[in-house]
């Protein structure tokens, strides 16, 4: 199933007039966040520990407790969907998923680097481009830039990267790099929902490089 449709409806025309809960796991500092109106209602931290799938449960419990909203409040679920942890996003796409599905809710997802990007962006406003990143394996990171596309919307440009991180320098030299240890929030997962971004796939985007090196072999059979 894609991004922007569930149970047949559709984000489409909406814009920020939903009652929205956003999702944000691609990290340790992972978050949960309730937006109407395209602007921040509540905001919960979320525990990332061995029971990653009760933590979020639990936070999102809490929030729309502490908001004083009900489930049926919300009307849309907002998830970022990486480069990051593969299991938090694991988690937060499957919990957006199962929690839309008994009321239609519409579910809708983006990267969670647009979204570090976007607040950074808002943050600086002389700048128009910025370059998100985070830890990959194997001494390694990820890579993504993005340009402005009109009021708080951002878009990327060209492909993600996989690069030694002593090479960060010789990427994109012409945009700024967002300062590493920075993380996505939820609450900029669904302020780009607000913002009419086109979602994308319900699959967490996974850039680490492999864990294991499949064996190659000469023409001899010999290992290489």
């Amino acid at each position: 199933m894609r991004s922007g449709t569930a149970c047949g409806r559709k984000t489409s025309g909406r814009g920020g007039s939903v009652k929205v809960l956003a999702l944000e796991c691609s990290t340790e500092q992972a978050g949960a966040a309730l937006l109407s109106d395209g602007s921040l209602a509540a905001s919960r931290p979320v525990e990332t520990g061995r029971r990653r799938s009760q933590g979020l449960f639990d936070a999102v419990e809490a929030l729309l407790r502490d908001a004083g909203w009900a489930w049926e409040d919300v009307e849309a679920i907002a998830t970022g969907r990486g480069p990051g942890s593969y299991m938090g996003l694991r988690v937060s796409l499957t919990a957006a998923q199962g929690w839309a599905l008994p009321g239609g809710k519409t579910v809708w997802a983006v990267s969670s680097a647009a979204a570090l990007a976007a607040e950074w962006l808002e943050e600086h406003p002389d700048e128009t481009k910025a370059v998100a990143s985070g830890a990959a394996r194997r001494g390694m990171i990820w890579a993504g830039c993005f340009e402005r596309a009109g009021g708080l919307a951002v878009r990327r440009i060209g492909e993600w990267r996989l690069l030694p991180a002593e090479e960060r320098a010789a990427a994109w030299p012409d945009a700024p790099w967002i300062e590493s240890g920075r993380v996505p929030r939820a609450e900029w997962v669904g302020r780009l929902l607000a913002a009419g971004v086109p979602g994308e796939e319900l699959q967490p985007i996974y850039l680490n490089p492999a864990v294991a090196i499949a064996p190659r072999f000469d023409a001899t059979g010999r290992p290489l």
